[in-house]
């Protein structure tokens, strides 16, 4: 076994003092939660089994597309609440922000609402897709890694 610090620098996009929610996983274990606020760190430490494959996840949840998007009057988005993932450390190693974080990292979109315009037109609204650490509809951001970490983190870095 492997003890391992995370630290995960979001920031939330919100208005009125209402911010998304959010919930942060380790192979489905659930080790943080709470609304997302500009500059907001879940610090935590996990056992990990060495030898294997791991991921870490941040969901956004509890999404309402009529109350966490501003339209005008002709219905177009002004505002929407959001999560960015600003950072991912690691031991107090920050993984490189475009090589791991962004190029790495799997978004997946559950938002019904977001589901709508999927089946509409899935080429501009995919439901799985790399390259992107903004949530700005409900679902996940994961990571995937294996332990050794400090091992992993010499193969990507």
């Amino acid at each position: 076994m492997e003890t391992v610090n995370f630290k995960i620098n979001l920031t939330g996009t919100g208005w009125d003092d209402e911010y998304p929610y959010c919930v942060v996983y380790v192979d489905d274990i659930r080790f943080a939660h709470g609304a997302v606020k500009p500059n907001t760190c879940f610090e935590f430490d996990v056992e990990l089994d060495e030898d294997t494959q791991h991921s870490i996840s941040v969901h956004y949840i509890n999404r309402d597309s009529q109350r966490d998007v501003k339209r005008d009057s002709d219905g177009n988005i002004t505002q929407s609440k959001g999560i960015n993932i600003d950072s991912i450390l690691i031991d107090d190693i920050e993984l490189e922000q475009h090589n791991i974080v962004f190029s790495l990292g799997t978004t997946s979109y559950t938002d019904p609402d977001y589901v709508k315009l999927n089946r509409q037109d899935p080429n501009q609204y995919p439901l799985v897709f790399n390259r992107n650490t903004f949530l700005g509809a409900e679902g996940k951001y994961t990571l995937i890694f294996e332990s050794p970490v400090y091992m992993w983190l010499l193969e990507n870095f």
